[in-house]
């Protein structure tokens, strides 16, 4: 029986293989869920890739609300637009198939990955999060909830970018337990909120339960509860559960240990409140674990300033006008008022002369980003054109403003206190 059941399934798979339909001509199999299968096409008109989306019609027989389900939550998808959601293009109905244009991901999936390479470093995982929750937070914007948020739904890129995919397309459960009918359950019951399985509707602290969970297995390999099955899920799910959250801490650090306490809280109200904040989290997470090189390397792309140093101290060779450059030094330090680590940029504008303070006094009040301060530069005071910002919350984009903005105040202030050009 499972060998005829195994050739059923093939050929439903190789029967659009090769063949046109509608626009469209299907060159490969990519992958099958609950509700439908993923082909490789080719669209003929734009002679471009894209991967189409069929409902299996299995099941659009034998449940005939289907369809409109596939179609409508495919229309509210296809209004996602954002670099980490895979986009859906179209919807269409030839050779008595329903599918979905969507875009084509060349890579492969995060469950893939894990598959292949097992747990993530602590700093892409936590990076592939904040993709994910960005993207997450744009569709709960929108009134989306996805309900089946997992490893298998988030496309990996050759570039190493999150791209989440099946938005609202989730599978739709029936299962029999502890001897009634259960109802209509939407996601994949490993990754699913305790309260949806009594009775408590989808909504976006369910999504973020998921999340921590994804991002839990991302970290580790495993589940943070283990089931071994639906009936074992809602059990377990009957009380609080233990998660161990000890090798968390010891690898991506307290405050991971502290996001993930919060996902996976059991009373739903104690979860983040929304994706945005937990979006907020994970990169405040994130900026605590990557290196300083990571992020001024990142800010620095294709800029032309050239980057020197190591550790937690660089020096960025800024190019000005007419040839000439200034240095701008990046370190990171703590911050005296409290436990948390700054980074901090400088250029230094002139060393301390009691001829220099009242001009500089004027001028700091003219500066539009950042400030003159004094600081030891080489065991000497020097006036530095400074701006700091929190090390955990910080980005490339900040870095990248602040380089160019002190290396041209500070090369202009020099000049106009000292009538020099030395740094």
């Amino acid at each position: 029986m499972p060998a005829a059941n195994t050739d059923a399934e093939d050929a439903a798979v190789n029967e659009l293989l090769d063949q046109r339909l509608g626009n469209y001509w299907i060159e490969s199999f990519l992958g099958d869920g609950g509700m439908a299968r993923v082909y490789l096409a080719r669209h003929l008109t734009l002679e471009r890739p894209c991967a189409i989306k069929v409902l299996r019609p299995s099941v659009a027989a034998r449940d005939p609300g289907a369809v409109e389900l596939f179609l409508a939550e495919a229309r509210a998808a296809a209004a996602l637009v954002h670099p980490h959601v895979v986009a859906l293009h179209t919807i269409g109905h030839e050779m008595g198939y329903h599918f979905i244009e969507m875009e084509f991901v060349d890579g492969a999936s995060l469950a893939h990955l894990l598959g292949v390479e097992g747990a993530a470093s602590a700093t892409e995982a936590t990076r592939w999060m904040v993709e994910v929750s960005s993207a997450l937070g744009m569709a709960h914007g929108h009134g989306i909830i996805h309900r089946d948020i997992k490893p298998a739904n988030i496309m990996i890129s050759l570039d190493r970018r999150t791209k989440l995919a099946d938005f609202g397309l989730a599978k739709r459960l029936v299962a029999r337990l502890e001897g009634r009918e259960a109802r209509s359950l939407a996601g994949t019951p490993q990754y699913m909120a305790p309260e949806l399985f009594f009775g408590v509707a989808a909504d976006c602290r369910s999504d973020i339960y998921s999340m921590g969970v994804t991002y839990y297995r991302l970290l580790t390999g495993r589940l943070p509860v283990e089931f071994a099955s639906i009936a074992d899920v809602v059990r377990v799910h009957s009380a609080p559960a233990e998660v161990n959250l000890d090798s968390i801490r010891e690898g991506a650090g307290e405050a991971a240990s502290r996001l993930l306490r919060r996902c996976l809280a059991y009373d739903r109200l104690e979860r983040f409140s929304s994706a945005v904040e937990l979006h907020d989290a994970f990169r405040a997470v994130y900026g605590s674990l990557r290196s300083l090189e990571s992020l001024a390397r990142e800010a620095v792309a294709e800029t032309g300033v050239q980057l020197e140093g190591s550790g937690d101290q660089f020096v960025a060779k800024v190019p000005l006008e007419g040839g000439r450059f200034q240095r701008v030094c990046l370190e990171i330090a703590d911050d005296s008022g409290s436990s948390d680590q700054v980074i901090t940029l400088y250029s230094v504008c002139a060393p301390i002369d009691s001829r220099y303070f009242r001009r500089a006094l004027e001028l700091n009040s003219r500066i539009p980003h950042g400030s003159i301060a004094i600081q030891n530069v080489r065991g000497e005071p020097h006036f530095v054109m400074s701006n700091s910002y929190p090390r955990n919350t910080c980005d490339p984009e900040e870095i990248r403003r602040s380089l160019f903005t002190i290396a041209k105040y500070a090369d202009e202030w020099e000049q106009r206190l000292t009538g020099r050009d030395v740094n």
